[in-house]
């Protein structure tokens, strides 16, 4: 199985020293940061001694001149020789892939703390020395970070969404779970000044507000409230991309087509209905009448009708209508044993399944409009 490589953090001050530490620990395999881990003492063995038939009986050159039990023990002997030397030569890999990782992350400044002499040891415990800071001035760093995060609210959504702000802040609360408790025990509060005013965020922080009043918080955590977020902002696109229209109250007319997600595949334009409409609706499709209002026959062949295929589950009907693709079967049509599994297949991919559950919302938000502007027309 292969391994993700970790990303390289350069040493660049006292800020980042732990997040530089604990990226160095993590290039390491756990068998073998002991040897390098300033913080322990222990020194790898040198290289094993190599087993040879003299090694069991002084001037044999060859295994005939070994008796049977000794010809075993030479087998059991080689065999731990071979797993030791194999050892040692990763632990000298890994040494050298570690050497060229500092002297790749450290500014060139603080080279000079790495002389070529001095194990690899001996180099972290310098840069330790040098850069780490101390438990008081990672309290300050990250009650500064703090309140640059508070300085600013959102009245609206950014207009790319969360996600930046979200980022910065599970790293403003994993450093307060470390430094600061107290800090990282005042999430909710923090949260809901920021995202208080944000239209469909608001719910959302009016939930926290009132868990944290009746002492039931602990239920939430950062990624849960980061994930309830993100939930509103994907609520917000859909309604942002629906149309209402009309001053006095909506009609049907407002909802003449289904509406549509913003992505490639509900743009296509493959049924019968569009090709018919397309045709009937060109001006220059219209039946001639002549001058004496006598209807002239049309001697250009009938548009060819585009073959229907359902893109959820590649039946033949349109997919405005598709039972699987809705999840409602107003038209009643009939679905085959391969429509279904075509679209239970389909559904096994993440972003396609993202994609139904989406368009099915959006159905349910457009009946319901429908429903609002019967209510007001029979009014």
């Amino acid at each position: 199985m292969a391994t993700t490589a970790v990303k390289d953090i350069a040493l660049e001050g006292p800020e980042n020293y732990h997040s530089w530490f604990s990226n160095i620990k993590g290039s390491v395999p756990k068998d073998l940061w002991r040897y390098f881990d300033p913080a322990s003492v222990d020194d790898y063995n040198p290289e094993p001694e190599p087993v040879t038939v003299a090694t069991l009986r002084p001037g044999a050159t060859s295994l005939q001149q070994l008796s049977a039990a000794e010809r075993t023990l030479f087998a059991q002997l080689r065999t731990v020789y071979n797993a030791e030397l194999s050892h040692y030569h990763r632990y000298l890999s890994e040494e050298a892939k570690l050497r060229n990782k500092l002297i790749n992350t450290v500014p060139e400044a603080k080279r000079v703390l790495l002389p070529d002499e001095e194990s690899i040891r001996q180099w972290i415990s310098s840069l330790q020395a040098a850069a780490k800071p101390s438990d008081v001035h990672m309290k300050d760093v990250t009650k500064a970070k703090h309140r640059s995060m508070m300085t600013g609210k959102f009245v609206d959504w950014p207009s790319v969404g969360p996600e930046k702000w979200l980022s910065e802040w599970h790293k403003l609360m994993n450093d307060a779970r470390r430094w600061s408790p107290a800090l990282y025990s005042d999430w909710a509060s923090d949260f809901v000044l920021v995202w208080g005013e944000v239209p469909g965020a608001k719910r959302l922080c009016d939930r926290l507000t009132e868990a944290e009043s009746s002492g039931e918080i602990r239920n939430w955590d950062i990624y849960k409230a980061s994930s309830e977020l993100k939930q509103a902002w994907d609520q917000r696109l859909i309604r942002s991309g629906m149309r209402i229209t009309g001053k006095g109250h909506t009609t049907r007319s407002v909802f003449a087509t289904d509406a549509r997600l913003d992505e490639p595949e509900f743009f296509e334009e493959t049924t019968d209905e569009a090709t018919e409409e397309t045709t009937h609706s060109h001006p220059s499709s219209r039946k001639r009448v002549a001058f004496d209002g006598l209807q002239q026959p049309s001697t250009k062949r009938p548009a060819r009708r585009t073959k229907t295929i359902c893109w959820g589950c590649e039946g033949q009907h349109n997919y405005h209508y598709c039972p699987l693709l809705r999840g409602s079967n107003p038209k009643k049509i009939k679905l085959t044993d391969e429509n279904r599994h075509n679209f239970n297949k389909k559904m096994e991919d993440p972003t396609f399944a993202e994609k139904i559950r989406k368009l099915r919302e959006a159905d349910l938000i457009t009946k319901k409009l429908f429903k609002d502007a019967e209510g007001r027309s029979d009014g």
